[in-house]
């Protein structure tokens, strides 16, 4: 269980004074149209994100991560106790995992640039755990995974079922620590990313004509989304797909994100229509003055919002139209 609600009166409050900076999408189609990445790194001062020379000398990356870092040590400073909302940084500790076993089986060292620093456990313990088989940090469900992704990798020499092992457990656990939680919005939070999770796997593999069968061993339980709706499905048109989805609220983001990928063969608006829908979630956050959800709700909205800026540098960088890049842009907090 979390702690009570108005135990986070202080922490509601600090990080409350952090959303009046979010960025709008009205702000982020600006940083789109802006005329070089120099332009960029000034506006961005308006936000609080301070001094990026990064940004002008084109390492975008570097920027990337040191924002995600500050965001991750905001919040971290500012909980009650850290445990509170680890489940949001257990995808990055399985990152983690799959970067060291997957370098071990092709004989190399980890490279730390493939390595998150914003996973719940530091990423040279997990090194460590790893190269000397201690799994002393690990949780029950992580320690069960590397048993696991070892044999069948042994077994096969398969690194993708390296992925589906620790994806498997990473969801598992997630969807567990948030109802050990009790918070509502954190369950419906983990339900909803691990349904859309799995709606694009289906996609994808329907896409590739793989056969359901394989869908089946990557199907991520946890969701309000039964595996029988998607197996039922996999051999339907689209738009019988999305119409079984409404119950759920997804089934315009679907059809809409289906209709491009069949027209153009390419993914990206069933992406962002799918981060949109967890955003639309997410905005919950906002109506709520006390406890844990308006502190995780900041969280990912301030995630969002550095994924975006990660799509407008990168299209400067290479030279993307602004109309190109705005139309990739996520639904923002704000």
């Amino acid at each position: 269980m979390t702690n009570r609600p108005e135990e986070y009166t202080f922490a509601d409050a600090y990080i409350g004074s952090f959303v009046k900076n979010l960025m709008t999408k009205q702000d982020l189609l600006r940083a789109a149209q802006a005329k070089d990445l120099l332009t960029i790194e000034a506006m961005l001062r308006e936000f609080g994100y301070g001094e990026a020379k990064e940004i002008h000398e084109g390492d975008i990356e570097t920027f990337i991560r040191r924002e995600q870092n500050k965001l991750f040590d905001l919040i971290y400073d500012t909980l009650p106790e850290r445990k509170e909302l680890s489940l949001l940084l257990l995808p990055f500790d399985y990152h983690n995992l799959k970067v060291c076993l997957k370098a071990e089986f092709l004989g190399l060292t980890p490279d730390d640039n493939y390595l998150v620093s914003t996973g719940d456990i530091d990423r040279h313990k997990i090194v460590a755990m790893v190269k000397e088989r201690n799994y002393i940090h690990m949780s029950t469900h992580m320690k069960a995974a590397m048993e696991s992704a070892i044999d069948l990798f042994g077994r096969g020499n398969d690194p993708q079922e390296i992925d589906l092992v620790m994806d498997k457990a990473c969801y598992k656990e997630m969807s567990e620590k948030a109802r050990e939680s009790g918070v509502d919005f954190l369950v419906g939070l983990v339900e909803l990313e691990i349904d859309l999770l799995n709606i694009k796997s289906f996609v994808r593999l329907k896409q590739m004509k793989m056969p359901w069968t394989f869908f089946q061993k990557i199907f991520l339980e946890g969701g309000r989304i039964a595996e029988s709706l998607f197996i039922g499905a996999y051999e339907e048109p689209y738009g019988q797909f999305a119409e079984k989805l409404a119950p759920y609220g997804l089934k315009d983001a679907v059809l809409e994100g289906t209709n491009k990928l069949q027209e153009s063969g390419e993914f990206w608006l069933l992406e962002k229509l799918t981060a949109d829908a967890l955003m639309e979630y997410n905005k919950k956050a906002k109506y709520l003055s006390f406890g844990i959800e308006p502190i995780a709700g900041y969280w990912t909205a301030k995630e969002v919002e550095i994924d975006n800026l990660r799509i407008i540098l990168l299209g400067k960088k290479i030279g993307l139209s602004p109309e190109k890049i705005g139309e990739r842009l996520r639904e923002s907090y704000v």
